[in-house]
């Protein structure tokens, strides 16, 4: 039995870091499969619920109450990640070493500072300052990580593959790369390379808010590992099995707030020394008062959590409601960053928004990037749309589909082609029209909208002159994109609130 738990874990944890993290590459954004699996993610499914959905957040829990922190080892790719060079490292020891592992010791938990971390996130998630979460979220992380380093390494293998095989491979720009975001994202990866070959889950027990969340919460799980004091010989085959240095053979206890259900020390002892049992029912004995300690102890942690997790929620809820689009027109503002569908307003969009990018691999048409200062100091990395290259496509509506935090909304086709996310404003005295004496018109004959049509000019007789109804116009970029002149006569503004057009 404990040797099948682990090859469950192994392969569940397989096919989720394979399928998300192909999730966010080109070669299948959007694909139904990776977005089932990027709705299991801790961070969405909590961030949901502030936008309307808490089914996939309760199982999540639910599944940490009964077997402690499975999600961290079976469904987060950052954490299967660690756990994968946690693995090249040992083998990389055991060379060094003469075939031997170093032996591994209990580590002392960091408890004041995963759990100041945690609370100061917990206080600005409630606020509404979602930024801190989307630099420590272990998912959006990841998804950064993803899109911008092994995206990038995709984008310059298909563009080489393309000299090579034209009719099969096409050459694509790199406008989905942001400059920051792909620092960022560097940095944030040999961080937890160091830390994984170093101390394996470190990161996830010291500095991560979703480990330390479910880590108070599996405190009080169902099932944990336990150690039978009468057959462990403290022969360290299980410690030195451990990627969270979380056993004390000294005490022969298990710290199962920091255990991430690997099952690793299951499978290493040889005497069957350590199980996976039921905790709740088993009767402690009145001569044993410190396990009777731990345990309440653990009670109360879970009790806590979850506590000031609905507080949270209830506290959050009533300070920013859900926000919704509104009817009429929203004047356009120069410098305002345009916002995918569905974004609904700014505010909205930044509150919900950890930058995990799913919608930056998914489109299509490749306009949407993550942004530098176009939000401000608080919105770097978030996604933008970008008309440089193309323009929104109106029959698509996949970023509004994939994001799994409810930052952008779900809408449907219908919905989005009369969802205002920018408006496109006219300069007359750069338009070939003007300056040339041309018959152009390319912006009226593109807009899927409608939203343009050519008026005569009344100084100028048979001289006819876009005209842009504000009342039809989404901010698609179509006009931007096949606008002759340069610069162009006709530019696309963000808005600060996405509208329904008439």
């Amino acid at each position: 039995m404990k040797k099948y738990l682990r090859i469950l874990r192994i392969t569940i944890a397989t096919i989720a870091f394979v399928t998300i993290t192909c999730g966010f590459l080109n070669m299948s954004g959007g694909n139904p499969v990776s977005q089932m699996f990027l709705r299991t993610q801790f961070t969405p499914a909590m961030v949901s619920i502030f936008t309307g959905s808490a089914l996939a957040f309760a199982l999540i829990i639910i599944l940490t109450l009964l077997f402690g922190r499975v999600y961290c080892s079976f469904l987060c790719p950052l954490g299967i990640f660690q756990d994968i060079v946690t693995r090249v490292s040992n083998i990389a020891k055991k060379k060094a070493n003469g075939g031997k592992l170093p032996k591994q010791k209990w580590s002392k938990p960091h408890n004041v500072l995963r759990y100041t971390i945690l609370v100061i996130t917990a206080i600005c998630l409630i606020t509404g300052f979602t930024y801190p979460l989307a630099l420590l979220d272990p998912y959006s992380n990841w998804g950064k990580i993803a899109g911008q380093i092994f995206g990038s390494i995709e984008l310059a293998i298909t563009n080489m593959l393309s000299g090579i095989f034209p009719s099969m491979f096409y050459v694509q720009d790199y406008v989905t790369v942001g400059i920051q975001a792909f620092i960022y994202s560097i940095f944030f990866l040999s961080v937890i390379i160091l830390f994984s070959a170093a101390k394996g889950r470190l990161y996830c027990n010291t500095v991560c808010p979703v480990g330390s969340f479910l880590g108070l919460l599996s405190g009080f799980s169902l099932f944990k590992p336990v150690i039978d004091k009468e057959k462990c010989i403290k022969c360290n085959l299980c410690a030195n099995s451990c990627k969270s240095n979380c056993i004390n053979l000294e005490t022969k206890e298990i710290d199962a707030t920091r255990c991430v259900a690997c099952y690793n020390c299951l499978t290493a002892c040889k005497r069957g020394g350590v199980k996976f049992v039921p905790v709740w029912f088993k009767k402690r004995r009145q001569e044993d008062p410190f396990n009777r300690t731990i345990e309440n102890k653990e009670r109360r942690n879970a009790l806590i959590a979850m506590g000031g997790f609905a507080a949270a929620v209830a506290t959050r809820s009533f300070i920013y409601p859900k926000a919704s689009y509104t009817g009429g027109s929203v004047v356009s503002a120069e410098g305002t960053p345009i916002m995918p569908p569905g974004a609904r307003n700014l505010k909205a969009f930044k509150d919900a928004c950890t930058a995990c990018h799913a919608c930056v691999a998914a489109c299509p048409q490749n306009i949407i990037k993550p942004a530098s200062f176009e939000y401000g100091i608080d919105g770097i990395m978030l996604p933008t749309i970008n008309y440089s290259k193309n323009s929104c496509k109106y029959s698509c509506n996949t970023c509004t589909q994939v994001c799994p935090h409810g930052a952008l909304e779900h809408i449907s086709l219908e919905e989005k082609q009369h969802t205002r996310i920018a408006l496109a404003t006219y300069d007359p005295t750069t338009c070939v029209i003007v300056t040339d004496g041309a018959r152009c018109g390319a912006c009226s004959r593109r807009c899927p909208a409608k939203a343009i049509g050519m008026k005569e000019n009344p100084m100028i007789p048979g001289q006819f002159l876009p005209q842009i109804d504000s009342a039809l116009c989404i901010g698609c970029g179509a006009c931007m994109n096949v606008c002759p002149a340069l610069p162009k006569a006709i530019t696309i503004q963000g808005v600060s609130i996405q509208t329904r057009t008439v």
